[in-house]
């Protein structure tokens, strides 16, 4: 029997929101006294903690950062740059290179128990070792098999020529970012890599969460630089971008302030691609591909058809479009091309969709020119 009277049905919004990756999370491996914590953390397990309470409850704290390599982070992270979260990992109260390099297989558990993926990798004390620094590396270019991150690498060197002739031999590419020396504040002695992962969180969140701008000339929550036997190093600006210009990220003091100085990942001078060897540039296109990745999966497994198509073309094109009008991207596309899509890959339900983007470079050269002119001579006297 028909129904009498005025009725209202709802369809389902054909362009849908996106489900934005996170930027700037730390995922850290390494020792804590877990004996000493209030609730403590298994080994093996990744913690989540959004406070230095938290952190401290979980893992325990000392100031013995040799021996219990979390805490040195969880000072830093908590204390000195005030961000949140971080997923630590701790492998028990000792550690070694090989329990560490471990590790980093359980940041693929992230996501099931956090609902995120990490995108800084970190072992401060361990990742000078070249067979960490290679597992980070590996691990940060496909977690779960798809997600991007990046991996903060130590080099263990006392000068910065040892520095950069340790960075020309080894084995860097572009899910690295390479970091050199030691620092203080104060008493404290940290890895530069544990002060450049808490210099890109606070990046990240001033920027709304959006990698897209460099850590090179942010402030460091350092006081001077060491070598291995706490030495201070002092370093000209020329030195420091002799170390840059081998792709290492330092620290520098020259305009009254500490910052952190250096816009190369790991595979620079040797991959001469933008997209890989500028930081920002390089995790714009990671945080990119991880965005796609979060906000399409929902759109798996259903009927492969025009309309299917058109949403995900139209919901990823008003996304980018969002950050090209706010600066993040100078511009960008997505596009569906025949050449790349065959019939029988349309045939086997697969869609291959082309992003065109251009992230901004960072400005690390400003130059002026200047000239005398004589005319204002004539102006002013006439």
């Amino acid at each position: 029997m028909a129904n009498h009277g005025v009725f209202v049905t709802q369809n389902d919004t054909s362009v849908s929101t996106p489900n934005v990756a996170t930027s700037g999370i730390p995922f850290v491996v390494g020792s804590a006294p877990l004996s000493e914590a209030e609730s403590p953390a298994t080994a093996g397990i990744p913690v989540l903690a959004t406070s230095w309470a938290e952190a401290v409850e979980q893992l325990g704290y000392s100031d013995d950062w040799s021996t219990y390599t979390l805490c040195e982070f969880m000072y830093s992270h908590f204390k000195l740059y005030g961000c949140q979260p971080v997923v630590f990992l701790p492998v028990g109260e000792t550690a070694d290179a090989s329990s560490v390099a471990a590790g980093f297989e359980a940041v693929e558990l992230c996501l099931t128990m956090f609902g995120f993926v990490p995108d800084l990798l970190c072992a401060p004390g361990f990742s000078s070792d070249s067979t960490v620094a290679a597992t980070m590396a590996a691990k940060a270019a496909s977690i779960n098999g798809m997600f991007r991150a990046k991996a903060l690498v130590d080099i263990d060197a006392d000068s910065y020529t040892a520095a950069v002739t340790a960075k020309n031999g080894g084995s860097y590419d572009e899910s690295e970012i390479v970091c050199w020396p030691l620092c203080k504040n104060g008493d404290y002695t940290f890895h530069m890599s544990t002060i450049v992962a808490g210099t890109i969180a606070v990046a990240d969140t001033d920027n709304g969460g959006v990698p897209y701008e460099s850590p090179s000339n942010k402030t460091a929550q350092i006081d001077s630089l060491v070598d291995s036997s706490g030495s201070v190093i002092y370093m000209t600006l020329a030195q420091a971008n002799t170390v840059s210009a081998a792709g290492i990220v330092t620290a520098l003091n020259f305009m009254s302030s500490w910052v952190i100085w250096g816009n190369y990942t790991g595979c620079y001078p040797s991959d001469t691609d933008v997209k890989n060897y500028f930081i920002p540039v390089s995790r714009m296109f990671s945080w990119v591909s991880n965005s796609l990745i979060t906000s399409f999966w929902s759109k798996l497994d259903k009927p492969m058809n025009r309309r299917l198509i058109d949403s995900v073309l139209d919901s990823a094109t008003i996304w980018l479009n969002g950050l090209v009008g706010q600066g993040y991207l100078l511009g960008a596309r997505v596009e569906m091309l025949d050449s790349e899509n065959s019939l029988t890959n349309l045939m086997a339900g697969i869609i291959k969709l082309h992003v065109y983007m251009t992230p901004p470079s960072p400005a690390q050269e400003i130059d002026f020119v200047l000239e005398y002119d004589s005319d204002y001579v004539t102006s002013a006297l006439s």
